[in-house]
């Protein structure tokens, strides 16, 4: 019995060493990652936690990362119990509160010798999430700054232009009424001073439009003569003060009336046109102005701009283009201006579709050049503009209104007594009752019982500022100014700024300081037809032109006898210039024969779309020089053309080709004349 027992243990003690021998080995192979987890992942250097399961969530390895993060994996049979552990399979992201750790998760499906089941490993982000974070305070330190440049902008604008508005207006005053020569030449000093001053604020502006993408481009008909005219007289006098010789050379025969932006082709030529006087010290700086066709309807216009200055180290060239930076600071200290000058030029070219080419030598001068394409709408060339342009010249310099409304109201709405006084001294003239309110709740009390034709409203202004305004004059349902246009005047010139006022509930905007040209012809746009009457000033200037172009005309009829040809309305055309006249006809005389062959090759090919816009080209140039019949037969035959009546183009087109024929040997049989 006792043998038995015996016997009986020490099976026992074996089956037991046997089964815990099993069991020790299973787990030892449960826990050999290099069966379960790929061995791509733990190849790597600081894998980090690594925990796989089976299908069911029985725990089928772990190593000590992930003992680190979960010390009761140690003990786990399985992680069902472990809601943390089981969001592992689904979160993104872990966050160790403990070790003070953020981790990636990452996690796949497990196939290996006829086990089933998942694993996740997490890969330490920590760092990563801190330099993001880092990242993203400075974007927000970035945006902030940004929002604090653009807030000392408009701060800036509205500070430095209320003074000058002041200044501006004011003198424009003393300009109008003063009749003592040194009074009005110390006045002018003024106002180049003053715009001078408002010019670097206006780049400071323009390149805030730019950076934040708010500037356009708005296309407008406009005469080149007067952008031409307006620039050179600006440069004249800067160029004069420096003892240096400015020629502007312009091609006659640019077509007179042009569509485009005129307003930033302008702005280039004086930024170009100013950095040359700036920097040349002795010589010369000379403006070019041509032109080739583009087009039926379009021309590209060619400008450029040479000057004997201190040239650029090729170099430095794409520096003139950056933003603020100022070439050879040391050596052009004393230049004044803010360094935005070309880098402006450049961009608005680039909204205009052109560019900006630069050729210069280092210390013997340089050329800017662009070509810009615009819209043709009148083909009648400016011919010898600059003496036209002298009369008017000196027209502008004493003041006349264009209007007059003695029956109209308006009121106007600003804080500061100097600008009021500025407004009421530019509207003296036109007779307009203007009453004036010192700020927003003066302006209330103007608006109960008076009703205005038109508001114009000051936007900064304290207790009430001007948006507060005009919501309670609009508020307002008994008042009789509910519908009055009001226009808002700021010096909050910043891009975004005129969008913002639209959206508030002004009918328009006006930037200062106020021009009183720009006032008057706001108020025309807004005052009701019936409380003005325009003034017509030009009658006597007309005569006056009529009678010196019929003075040409009769001179060049008693040089021949035409019969094809209205010489007077040639003679218009050409502004009164006779040589202009001549170049006209020797024009159309030396390209008839592109032109006939043109027409005639279309007419012969039926290419009826093409005849149409020659015959269309040869309307203009035939008006041009007066010759109106053929002009006019050219007309027909193109509206023909447009309306597809087939029938009359083939009826007509020799009796047009006859006439110009005759058109043609006549204007070859004066000019030889003349040359004999």
């Amino acid at each position: 019995m006792i043998v038995l027992v015996i016997l009986l243990v020490v099976v026992i003690g074996v089956l037991v060493f046997l089964l815990m021998r099993e069991k020790q080995g299973a787990a030892t192979e449960k826990q050999d990652p290099a069966k379960l987890v790929p061995k791509g992942i733990l190849d790597r250097g600081g894998v980090g936690p690594v925990l796989a399961v089976t299908n069911d969530n029985k725990v089928l390895f772990f190593n000590k990362d992930f003992v680190q993060l979960f010390p009761e994996i140690a003990t786990a049979e399985s992680i069902s119990a472990y809601p943390e552990m089981m969001r592992l399979f689904k979160d993104e992201e872990y966050v160790s509160e403990v070790l003070s750790r953020i981790y990636e998760i990452r996690y796949e499906t497990l196939e290996q010798e006829n086990v089933q089941g998942k694993f996740v490993w997490l890969v330490d982000i920590t760092e990563h999430y801190k330099t993001n974070k880092k990242l993203k305070e400075l974007k927000e330190m970035a945006d902030a700054a940004n929002k604090a440049k653009s807030n000392f902008l408009a701060n800036m604008s509205h500070e430095i232009r209320t003074p000058i508005n002041t200044v501006l207006g004011m003198d424009e005053i003393i300009l109008r009424e003063a009749t003592e020569v040194p009074i009005k030449g110390y006045a002018e000093n003024i106002r180049e001073a003053g715009t001078t001053l408002l010019s670097l604020v206006n780049d400071l502006l323009d390149f805030s439009k730019i950076e934040c993408g708010k500037m356009e481009i708005l296309p407008v008909e406009y005469e080149v003569a007067n952008v031409l005219t307006e620039v050179i007289n600006m440069i004249e006098i800067k160029a004069v003060n420096k003892r240096l010789e400015f020629k502007a050379i312009v091609a006659e025969d640019i077509p007179y009336l042009l569509f485009g932006d005129e307003i930033r082709l302008k702005q280039v030529m004086i930024n170009l046109l100013t950095n040359a006087v700036k920097y040349t010290e002795e010589g010369s700086v000379i403006l070019k102005v041509d032109w080739k066709e583009a087009g039926d309807s379009a021309i590209q216009l060619i400008v450029s701009v040479t000057d004997t200055g201190i040239g650029i180290k090729e170099e430095d060239i794409d520096k003139l283009f950056v933003s603020f930076e100022r070439i050879e600071e040391k050596r052009n200290r004393n230049i004044e201006g803010t360094g935005l000058g070309i880098s402006i030029t450049k961009e608005l070219l680039e909204l205009m579709n052109s560019s900006l080419n630069v050729r210069s030598e280092y210390g013997v001068g340089s050329t800017f050049s662009f070509t810009l394409k615009q819209g043709i709408r009148d083909r009648k060339p400016i011919g010898r503009f600059r003496e036209k342009y002298a009369y008017s010249n000196e027209k502008i310099k004493k003041y006349r209104t264009t209007f007059v409304a003695p029956n109209a109201k308006i009121l106007v709405v600003d804080d500061n007594a100097m600008n009021l006084s500025v407004v009421e001294g530019l509207l003296k003239n036109t007779k307009i009752q203007v009453d004036c309110a010192n700020g927003g709740e003066a302006a209330l009390e103007y608006c109960k019982d008076v009703k205005y034709d038109i508001i114009f409203m000051d936007h900064m202004m304290p207790y009430m500022d001007g948006i507060e305004t005009l919501k309670n004059i609009k508020a307002t349902k008994d008042s009789p100014n509910v519908d009055t246009p009001v226009i808002v005047l700021t010096a909050n010139a910043v891009s975004g700024a005129k969008e913002m006022y639209l959206e508030e509930g002004f009918v328009d905007y006006m930037s200062k300081p106020i021009q009183g040209k720009r006032l008057e012809e706001k108020i025309v746009e807004y005052l009701p037809e019936d409380k003005y009457v325009m003034i017509e000033y030009d009658e006597m200037e007309k005569k006056l032109y009529q009678n010196l172009w019929k003075t040409v005309a009769d001179d060049i009829m008693k040089e021949y006898q035409f019969h094809t040809l209205d010489i007077p309305t040639a003679v218009e055309s050409a502004e009164g210039d006779k040589d202009c006249v001549i170049f006209l006809l020797e024009s159309f005389r030396d390209n008839e024969g592109k032109n006939r062959n043109d027409i005639v090759s279309s007419f012969e090919k039926e290419d009826y779309p093409n005849y149409t816009i020659f015959v269309h080209a040869l309307k203009s140039t035939a008006k041009m020089i007066g010759a109106n019949d053929l002009s006019e037969k050219a007309r027909l035959l193109e509206q023909a053309g447009k309306d597809g009546d087939i029938d009359y183009i083939k009826s007509h087109h020799d009796e047009m080709i006859q006439e110009y024929s005759k058109v043609v040997e006549e204007i070859k049989d004066y000019l030889d004349q003349k040359s004999n």
